[in-house]
């Protein structure tokens, strides 16, 4: 992710397609991005450059912020929690304003297996690693850090920025999915996002509960190149041809991936598509909806074929529309069950906030639907779904729905 300065200036979205629709995606929402307004509640304050929202799924009712410089804390009953949940600031490098701890996920059974899943940048070389920590109990209050087992180190030597570093499990297989970034600088200049041998500019999927050929973790046998007798492919890999997905999340009905991809110059884009694995999202060939380095266009010589983009939006002068994509979640809680299925993403830079959804015939309508500020970071869903949001302001809010 980008950052930027925030521009005032607010411009609707430029650019939608019917996209690529997800096979055997349930029908869409009840209601159009149109027809519905996204309002935000503040609730709490006090962050220091929160990066993400999350909750445990834990019938607790608590939000976990997580801030950059590499503190958790704990939201409950509408207070912030006095102790830290988890203290890494003496592992974690924040330089170049994109480094941190960029997101946690908690075990599918946290009630048994009390595990908490971190990524950061590494303070001696700003890798992306990748950590579990455990707790006493899932009802601990805190989480101590030397508990931590180092699984996966993305290597990260060139630059500071483009690290990704959302974690998500998946509804139904319980891999872990993380994401990377490209390795920065601009137009991706070491062509990691196309290269199997790198971990970085790809979604990953690894099996946490098991442990193979002296790693923490093993390939699972569905992964696209699992079964690949090649030594220069990362069986990791699950999705690749991505610039920095810096927020990715899953559906938790139809249980279909979207992706927000952070852009280079001109264009933002969404990717919505269901978690079969093997897709190419076109970076650096394509940004968005049009053709950034046609020299990138061709793998080993064979043309590319790539998932066009859900949506997408223009920066627009100075940035006046957005800079940096920051993809959110699909509704799905209980106190708006009308807007259920409708995805809601917003922009680091303009605070625009937008939404978009499929109709039954898997056609995508995207609509402004809101107005934020102060340089949004993360949406997050609490544990019965209803849906969170954190900007580096330090605030953290509700987001509601409202039927216009």
């Amino acid at each position: 992710m980008r950052r930027f300065r925030a521009s005032a200036v607010v411009v609707g979205l430029v650019a939608t397609l019917a996209g690529y629709a997800p096979a055997g995606a349930l029908a869409g929402a009840t209601y159009t991005a149109s027809q519905v307004s996204v309002g935000l509640v503040t609730v709490g304050s006090g962050f220091t450059n929160p990066t993400y929202v999350t909750s445990a799924r834990d019938g607790l009712g608590r939000l976990f912020v997580v801030e950059q410089r590499g503190l958790v804390k704990v939201f409950a009953r509408g207070r912030t929690q006095s102790a830290a949940y988890l203290d890494l600031r003496t592992r974690v490098a924040t330089g170049g304003n994109e480094q941190g701890l960029l997101s946690i996920v908690f075990h599918p059974s946290f009630q048994t297996r009390p595990y908490v899943f971190a990524a950061y940048t590494r303070k001696s070389d700003g890798a992306l690693v990748v950590s579990r920590f455990t707790a006493r109990s899932y009802q601990s209050s805190t989480v101590l850090a030397s508990t931590e087992r180092v699984l996966l180190v993305a290597p990260h030597p060139n630059q500071t920025n483009h690290n990704g570093g959302q974690l998500q499990f998946g509804p139904v297989d319980h891999y872990l999915y993380i994401g990377t970034g490209d390795g920065g600088g601009g137009g991706d200049p070491y062509r990691n996002a196309e290269n199997f041998s790198s971990l970085i500019g790809k979604i990953l999927r690894i099996n946490v509960d098991t442990s193979c050929s002296g790693r923490p973790y093993c390939i699972p046998s569905t992964n696209p190149f699992a079964k690949s007798t090649s030594t220069r492919i990362r069986k990791e890999i699950f999705d690749y041809g991505l610039r920095n997905p810096w927020r990715f999340s899953f559906d938790r009905n139809d249980h279909t991936m979207w992706i927000g991809d952070v852009g280079q110059d001109k264009y933002e884009e969404i990717d919505h598509a269901t978690a079969v694995g093997g897709r190419d999202f076109g970076w650096s060939c394509k940004e968005a909806f049009t053709t950034y380095n046609s020299n990138a266009c061709t793998i080993n010589g064979h043309t590319r074929s790539w998932v066009h983009p859900t949506a997408g939006y223009s920066h627009g002068t100075n940035d006046s529309i957005g800079c940096a994509v920051i993809g959110g979640y699909a509704y799905r809680g209980p106190t708006y069950p009308w807007a259920g299925g409708l995805y809601v993403f917003t922009d680091y830079c303009s605070a625009t906030i937008w939404t978009t959804g499929h109709t039954r015939n898997n056609v995508y309508s995207t609509a402004v639907t809101g107005h934020g500020s102060g340089n949004p970071t993360g949406f997050g869903e609490s544990d019965n779904g209803d849906l969170y949001l954190v900007n580096q302001n330090g605030n953290l809010y509700r987001v509601t729905f409202t039927k216009r």
